[in-house]
């Protein structure tokens, strides 16, 4: 007696479900459930043997582009190698959790990124989430542990809005913010002498609002002259190079007078002028001024104002 077609299909189907009771452990977890099924068990196993680490890589590349650049967990030397599934065991059942890991345990410095200061102390989600992720299916993923870049600026808001290096770790360290302890002023083109070393940051490096967020700026401050940063006394009546009389350990010192090049005010020193010690003219002790002009701004080109 013949078979008619639909008993045919009805004998194959129930042969492949009786085949798949008989081959398949378990159901597949939720991430893997569409390849459940006999006709798709070549997709992640080798027929007649395990699962091969190349088809879980086929599939699972943003894992195998960090294995082939040495990069994050799965290129360091406690999983490399291994085989996927030593991990990663699947027919367990649909809410099954393929990806375990003891997170209390768990030695981050496999991944490349060494925890230290405040990163020790945080909940791994703080970091690991999808706001800090890049690349765009990653970001997807609710759960994933992958996409972080290690620049800080990746997590943490630059706070110097561009103004300094990417380079956070040449001043900053993890264990907080402010103060920058690995910041060296003498390693910037204003190298701190005097009184400079005393002053507080906040003196020079106004902080301010830009951007509607707090900022200071450390970047672009003016100091080419002194009245860059401090008011002329002398009312640009001596030139700018203050150097030639003070220092920067007290304005009051007068080290360098001896060297003030008189001629560049406006009464250029000539005959007995030139041996006249300079407190002869001037009041050494009152507020600094300058004795050859008086206050309706007449030149002392009359030798009575002084003689």
């Amino acid at each position: 007696m013949r078979c008619k077609p639909l008993h045919i299909i009805i004998l194959f189907t129930l042969l492949v479900v009786k085949a798949e009771a008989q081959l398949s452990p378990g159901d597949l977890t939720n991430a893997h459930a569409g390849l459940e099924g006999v006709f798709n068990c070549t997709k992640c196993h080798v027929l007649g043997d395990k699962v091969a680490n190349d088809k879980c890589l086929s599939c699972h590349k943003e894992i195998k582009y960090r294995i082939d650049h040495s990069s994050g967990f799965h290129a360091s030397k406690e999983a490399k190698g291994k085989d996927c599934t030593v991990c990663h065991s699947d027919h367990h059942g649909r809410n099954f959790d393929i990806v375990r890991f003891d997170k209390n345990k768990f030695n981050h410095n496999l991944t490349g990124f060494e925890l230290s200061g405040g990163h020790k102390t945080i909940d791994c989600r703080q970091c690991h989430k999808a706001d800090y992720i890049e690349d765009r299916e990653l970001k997807k993923r609710s759960n994933t542990y992958l996409g972080l870049s290690r620049d800080c600026k990746s997590c943490h808001e630059d706070y110097h809005q561009k103004t300094l290096s990417n380079d956070c770790a040449k001043c900053h360290s993890t264990t907080a913010f402010a103060p920058a302890t690995r910041f060296d002023h003498n390693k910037t083109s204003f190298t701190l002498v005097g009184q400079h070393r005393t002053v507080n940051c906040n003196e020079c490096h106004k902080k301010e609002t830009r951007n509607g967020k707090a900022f200071q700026q450390f970047a672009g401050v003016p100091f080419g002259n002194c009245n860059s940063c401090h008011k002329d006394p002398h009312g640009a009546n001596l030139g700018t190079n203050c150097k030639q009389c003070h220092s920067e350990q007290a304005f009051s010192s007068l080290a360098g007078i001896k060297k003030f090049d008189h001629s560049e005010t406006h009464f250029p020193l000539k005959g007995k002028h030139r041996q006249i010690d300079c407190a002869g003219c001037h009041n050494m002790v009152a507020a600094p001024t300058v004795i050859f002009q008086d206050r309706l701004g007449v030149r002392t080109s009359e030798c009575s104002v002084c003689h």
